[in-house]
Formats: C-alpha cells, structure tokens, sequence
C-alpha cells in the first residue's frame, strides 16, 4: 500500500513539475517583458525617437507582406557609412558589412507556426504599430510589450472600432489618404432605414453622424476586422 501511494506521490509531482514548465516553455520568448540584448547594440530611441525615423524606413517589407522584416545592411549602411564612424559599434557594423557578413538579430516577437499574421493588412487598415509594439520611440532596448495572445487579437479585431480614428464617414479622404467609401464600396448602398432598424436593435452604430442629411454608414461590426478562425489559421 506504502508503495503504490509512494508511486501516486512521483505521478503527481510529476504532472505538476511538467505542467508548470510546459507553461514555462509555451510562453518563453513571448511574455511581455521579454528584451533579449543583441550582438550589435542597436537604440530605437535614438533612431526613432530622437531622429523621427520612420518605421518603414528600416521595416520596409511590412507594408508589402506579411513580414516586417530585418532592415538589410545596406540600408543600415545608407547612414553609418557617413554618420558615427568613430562609434566602434558602428565600425563592427562596418567591418562586417565589407566582409559580407550580416547581424544576426535577436528576434524579439514571435507567434506561433500555426498563426498567420500579415502587416500589411493591418498597415493598410490604419493601424499603428505601436499598438502592437508599443512606443519603441522611448525604448533603448526593444522589449516585448504585448502578450500577443489569440485572446489579444480578438479583443482589438471585435472592440476596437480602429476605422472611426481614420475614416471620415462621409466618405471623404482624411489624412491616411484613405476614404470610407473606397475601403466598403456597399456601404453607399446602406440607406438610413438600414442604419435606423440597427440602433433600435441596440446595434453600435456607426459614424460621426446619424443625421438623415448625411449618408447612413452602417453599423460597426462591418467595418472591424474579421473573428473568423480562418483569418488567422490558415
């Protein structure tokens, strides 16, 4: 009876010590707080706080595909092979860039295989990349800011009603240089009987006006992204 107890103890502990690093382990490199330090010392404050570079200047594969992408040496070289030569983390930048050689950077955000995420959806939806990646423009050292979760992407895809930070519901362009009309062509369609018959359902409705003398522009759930598992698990 000892015995069979003593192996029931070893089971249990055993579950336990491999749940608790099984947790370890499904989150590693993914929690918040995550700042792993790189082989070239590299300050987005510096180059995005206190020079106003912009993100797509070193990032420029975002707003193209789904990958944000490691800048390629000569665009770091485009500037350091004129400015902070007398740095000697720009003269490594430099000897390995005449030598061929590339940074290999410490990947800071990572999703899991089964995730598809694609930037340029989300750049072309307006969304800035610190509401992913917070303000690098403060950070010396880049850091993991967001859990980015599936819970995460839910939240802002049914919540965030991103679409009234750049869209004028009149259809006119606002500064993103993007018109409602262009993005939800149907929507011209949707006549305030429609719009009406959604607020007395208790629907959110859209827009900065809901005055018959401008056009009805629907109800919000059509304009937040899509929830749909294969938006995302593809």
């Amino acid at each position: 009876m000892n015995l069979i107890k003593s192996k029931l103890h070893l089971i249990i502990i055993a579950i336990a010590v491999l749940a608790v690093s099984g947790h370890y382990v499904w989150h590693l490199d993914i929690n918040t707080g995550y700042a792993p330090d790189q082989p070239i010392p590299f300050s987005h404050k510096i180059h995005a706080g206190d020079y106003k570079m912009d993100c797509l200047y070193c990032h420029g594969a975002a707003e193209k595909g789904p990958h944000a992408g490691i800048p390629p040496m000569n665009v770091c070289m485009g500037c350091h092979s004129v400015v902070g030569l007398d740095k000697d983390n720009i003269k490594m930048l430099g000897r390995m860039y005449n030598e061929g050689k590339t940074v290999q950077w410490e990947r800071v955000h990572r999703l899991p295989d089964h995730v598809y995420f694609s930037h340029k959806w989300h750049l072309k939806a307006g969304v800035d990349c610190m509401e992913c990646h917070g303000d690098v423009a403060v950070m010396p050292l880049i850091s993991q800011v967001k859990r980015l979760e599936m819970g995460d992407c839910i939240e802002c895809h049914r919540q965030s009603q991103f679409h009234q930070a750049y869209l004028d519901s009149t259809g006119a362009l606002t500064s993103a240089g993007i018109g409602i009309y262009e993005r939800y062509p149907y929507l011209k369609y949707v006549d305030l009987q429609t719009l009406n018959s959604s607020v007395a359902a208790g629907q959110n409705a859209t827009g900065l006006d809901k005055t018959p003398e401008r056009l009805a522009t629907g109800v919000i759930p059509h304009h937040n992204a899509m929830t749909q598992c294969s938006t995302c698990h593809q």
